[in-house]
């Protein structure tokens, strides 16, 4: 599998739930006569989708390297590794523990 950037894969996958929970609540809307921006707004939290996401994808494929500053990498691990190709190279300021 060819990695993608992680802000890529966030925003193409907040799309897709988008578009997703957007044709669920409107077909929930027309079968019980309910306002859609009524339950979009009671149901929906986007802030918590992106946060999901966002954690999710950093846990998944995010490079287990530490950079100089003392914060986990944030490249995309390479295919088969933990890591990006700089640090699979060196670990220099060493590696997360998962």
């Amino acid at each position: 599998m060819k990695y993608k950037s992680i802000s890529f894969i966030q925003n193409y996958l907040t799309q897709i739930i988008t578009e997703e929970y957007n044709s669920i609540i409107d077909n929930i809307s027309k079968d019980y006569n309910i306002n859609s921006s009524y339950l979009k707004n009671k149901y929906i939290n986007k802030k918590n989708i992106s946060y999901n996401i966002s954690n999710n994808i950093n846990l998944s494929i995010r490079c287990s390297g530490i950079i100089k500053s003392g914060c986990q990498c944030a490249r995309t691990r390479k295919s088969n590794s933990l890591f990006c190709k700089i640090h699979q190279k060196t670990l220099k300021f060493g590696k997360i523990i998962l």
